[in-house]
Order: C-alpha cells, then sequence, then structure tokens
C-alpha cells in the first residue's frame, strides 16, 4: 500500500503549495494593511496570512507518520482521510483570504 501513501503525499503537497502561493500573494497585495479581517473580526496580517498553512503543514507531518505506519485497509482509510482534509483545508484557506482581501 505504499502507492497510497505517496499518492496521499502528492495531495498534500499540491494543498500546501496552493495554499503557500495563495498567501505569498496575499502578502503582496496587503502589504500597507497592518490587520485584516479574519474569522469575523481582526487579526494581525502575518496570523490572517499563514496561520492555516502554517498548522496545515504540521497536520500534514503527522498524517505521513500515521501512512507509513498503516497496512492493509487501514491504509485506505488514512489515504482517505488525508486526501479529504488536504483539499477542504486547502478551499477553507483560499475562502478566508478572499475575505481578508476585501477592503
Amino acid at each position: 500500500m505504499a502507492v497510497l501513501s505517496y499518492a496521499g503525499d502528492a495531495l498534500w503537497v499540491i494543498a500546501l503549495t496552493i495554499m503557500f502561493s495563495a498567501s505569498r500573494s496575499a502578502s503582496g497585495e496587503t502589504a500597507g494593511r497592518e490587520k485584516l479581517v479574519f474569522l469575523g473580526g481582526q487579526a494581525p496580517r502575518a496570523i490572517a496570512l499563514w496561520m492555516l498553512p502554517t498548522a496545515s503543514f504540521a497536520v500534514s507531518l503527522w498524517l505521513v507518520l500515521r501512512a507509513r505506519e498503516a497496512e492493509g485497509d487501514m491504509a485506505v482509510i488514512v489515504f482517505g482521510v488525508r486526501a479529504t482534509l488536504a483539499a477542504l483545508l486547502a478551499l477553507l484557506h483560499l475562502r478566508w483570504l478572499s475575505q481578508a482581501l476585501r477592503p
């Protein structure tokens, strides 16, 4: 089941690339602002732009360890969790960024 582990890694690489590149782009667009809209309130620019990608990276590392230990049916389940979570976190991050980029 090593193929599923590598496929999960690839999905996380894609999701993290999307999140970090979107944050980098948003960082350039919000250069003059100290605070951004974040979760219905105001937050410092660094937290609003980089908190979710950084936390997602940490989660991805933990899931890599779980995927390497999984065998049989558990490997398929872990792959499903990794694939779903990578996509959902990337979409959540893009939604948060769209709110943060509003003036």
